[in-house]
């Protein structure tokens, strides 16, 4: 695999490991500063010494390693927000309430009650600041239009962004921290007032892309049918609604609803077939290349300049340049010269899914196209059309499959079959979709015949798509998978595809081995699982459930009949590479790790004999808390989330007077205690 070989895959693969160490070991910037210095005059005199040899030394190749990976580390370090001097963080105190003045500066995917924006802080408590919150909005509170750009003053407490609430379930806290965002506020009636508009560039495209999707009104498109245009188009997706991403999940069609390289390539493909006429003029090559280039990065402005449009534009910039050259190798040297690119620009980048999968499903069509010239294709041009589209396919979800099965932990198998309609069927959406946004302020029944036209598209699209996923066996769920296994499959992927390339006795040594080395990742994880014991508190509102994990099985305590069809303790089985259940009832009393646990529910009754260790309050317990502390003393309170909010808050404050630890799972998350055998 020659792109192994080239300096660029090694200088991005170190700039990638520097980031992502610094993201999750936090050095001191001063000590990384002084590192970064002697790494660069280290690499001053490997590079003099080198120049006096005809041949490279490996020493100077060292040292460009090296300043590589300590200039990820130093360029994160730069864009963690937290490092910056002005930052919020550095001026809340305890959990008091703050005057904030920031604007809101993006749209996020909304929820049943919320609405979800980033909030930019230019001032807190009288201070200028700088930092992003997380705003949420009550859809019954209505911010005047356009909404991005709005200058807000408001006065509440700044909170934390809450973890996962259950155990191996989504981190949003840690989703967020890798978009620089830390903490949230919630509006209400009487702590905000609107002071004024901020007139900058993104709320000018704001206002100009929502004046575009206001165009679609005289269609009156069903909802379901506006949000597909909305996403596929502009790159507004945040009033998708669960059903249709669900759905489009399980048919293995997601990519769909997101702009995202598929678009971008179908758009630069049609842009293509628009110029080829420029090809028979002076300089028409060239021109070729530039003006679908404009055109797009003008596309990714209006759609604001998206995460997932600015890498797909940037990516296929540096593709089509490689490929105007005429030489497959630039073609994985622009792509990772891209990748180089955005990330040295915004770090957070490589931590981002949809970054993740579009340059893995690039590089896995780019590798396999080889092997898939080989393959000798019927002269039918339908066929050859067919053929193409299911090779493709194939090869995006191979790149992607790892990464798939620890973010989604699924796989669907009709992946080909969804394909093979919705690719075709996007590519008329897409394009009569971006017609209508120009021409929908033209007055005229074409308009509205080409508007029938785009509904009935999509309205067949989701009607396919839906039919696909109701195959639910053909879907594969709840896989366990984790790091290493993630990064071990990777390597069994690559050493497949090079003995695919030349079946030689060495490489098929080196994918055998690699074979094994996945094997014993798979039982060193189930090792480490097995020698695992713990106690878990669930966060549930329901039922309480409380787990305690031997070996290979989990005593689960809870009265709910159906617990075993429970998400959460499904959730955290998979995470458990699936150990055997056994069910009891709730107990009042448990014992674990030497540690007695006083379990009280709402009838209030308990014995207070044996000195609990932690007492566990469920189901909204009418107990004085005083009084119990004072009787048992115990080295902690949990409560857990059957209890109402107002009491657990009056709980909390009888435990800060007694010095006595309060846990409460609806502002932290489940709890655990662990230990290894």
């Amino acid at each position: 695999m020659k792109v192994l070989r080239y300096p660029i895959f090694g200088i991005t693969c170190c700039f990638v490991s520097g980031i992502v160490v610094d993201f999750y070991t936090k050095p001191d910037t001063t000590i990384l500063f002084i590192a970064l210095a002697i790494s660069f005059v280290l690499f001053c005199v490997c590079y003099g010494y080198s120049n006096r040899h005809f041949i490279q030394q490996n020493y100077f190749g060292l040292s460009v390693y090296l300043l590589s990976f300590l200039s990820g580390s130093f360029a994160h370090q730069l864009h963690y927000a937290p490092n910056k001097h002005g930052h919020y963080s550095h001026y809340l105190l305890n959990d008091g309430h703050y005057p904030i003045r920031g604007v809101i500066t993006e749209r996020l995917k909304t929820s049943a009650s919320f609405e979800k924006y980033l909030f930019r802080v230019s001032e807190i408590n009288h201070q200028k600041a700088n930092g992003t919150l997380l705003l949420y909005a009550p859809k019954t509170i209505v911010l005047p239009k356009p909404v991005i750009g709005s200058e807000i003053l408001l006065y509440d407490a700044v909170a934390a962004v809450p973890k996962n609430r259950n155990p191996f379930q989504f981190n949003y806290a840690d989703y967020m921290a890798k978009r620089n965002v830390f903490h949230q506020m919630y509006l209400n009636r009487d702590n905000f007032i609107v002071i004024g508009h901020s007139n900058t560039i993104t709320s000018r495209i704001a206002a100009y892309r929502d004046r575009l999707l206001e165009g679609f009104e005289k269609h009156h498109f069903k909802p379901e049918t506006q949000h597909i245009i909305n996403a596929l188009v502009l790159g507004q997706r945040q009033d998708m609604d669960p059903q249709t991403v669900s759905a489009y999940a399980n048919a293995g069609a997601t990519h769909i609803l997101a702009i995202s390289g598929l678009h971008i390539a179908l758009l630069y493909g049609i842009l293509l077939f628009l110029t080829k006429p420029l090809k028979r003029i002076k300089n028409g090559k060239t021109l070729q290349l530039l003006i679908p280039i404009v055109l797009l990065w003008f596309y990714a402005l209006l759609t604001g300049f998206s995460a997932s449009v600015v890498r797909s534009v940037t990516m296929l910039s540096f593709l089509s340049f490689g490929l105007f050259l005429n030489r497959s190798a630039n073609s994985f040297q622009g792509i990772l010269v891209s990748l180089l690119l955005l990330v040295a620009i915004k770090p957070n980048f490589i931590f981002d899914i949809g970054f993740q999968l579009s340059y893995m499903a690039v590089f896995a069509i780019i590798s396999l196209q080889t092997i898939f010239q080989k393959i000798r294709l019927p002269k039918n041009p339908i066929l050859r059309y067919v053929i193409g589209i299911v090779w493709v396919s194939f090869a995006a979800q191979v790149g992607v499959l790892p990464l798939c099965l620890y973010y989604f932990h699924q796989i669907p198998l009709l992946f080909i079959a969804s394909n093979l309609v919705v690719l075709p069927m996007t590519t008329l959406i897409l394009t009569l979709g971006i017609l209508l946004t120009i021409l929908n302020f033209i007055p005229g029944n074409l308009i509205l015949f080409l508007g029938k036209a785009l509904s009935f598209l999509i309205e067949t699209m989701n009607a396919y798509i839906g039919w696909i996923a109701s195959f639910r066996s053909l879907t594969l769920r709840n896989l366990s998978f984790n790091t290493e296994l993630l990064f071990v499959l990777y390597i069994v992927m690559i050493a497949l595809f090079l003995w695919f390339r030349k079946r030689t006795p060495i490489r098929l040594m080196g994918l055998l081995s690699t074979l094994i080395l996945l094997q014993m990742t798979y039982w060193f994880t189930l090792y480490m699982i097995r020698n695992k014991e713990e106690l878990v508190v669930f966060h549930q509102q329901q039922h309480t459930l409380i787990t305690i994990k031997t070996n290979n099985h989990i005593k689960v305590y809870s009265n709910d009949s159906c617990i075993t069809k429970n998400r959460n303790l499904q959730s955290y089985r998979s995470g458990l590479f699936y150990p055997e259940i056994q069910q009891h009832p709730l107990r009042n009393t448990l014992f674990y790790n030497d540690q007695k646990i006083l379990i009280v529910d709402g009838d209030g009754i308990y014995d207070t004999i044996q000195k609990p260790d932690i007492v566990v309050l469920i189901n909204h317990p009418k107990i004085n808390l005083d009084r119990l502390i004072g009787l048992v003393q115990p080295k902690l309170i949990l409560a857990d989330g059957t209890n109402y909010k107002r009491e657990t808050a009056r709980w909390e404050v009888s435990c800060r007077k007694t010095k006595i630890p309060f846990y409460a799972t609806g502002k932290k998350g489940f709890f655990s205690i662990a230990s290894i055998n």
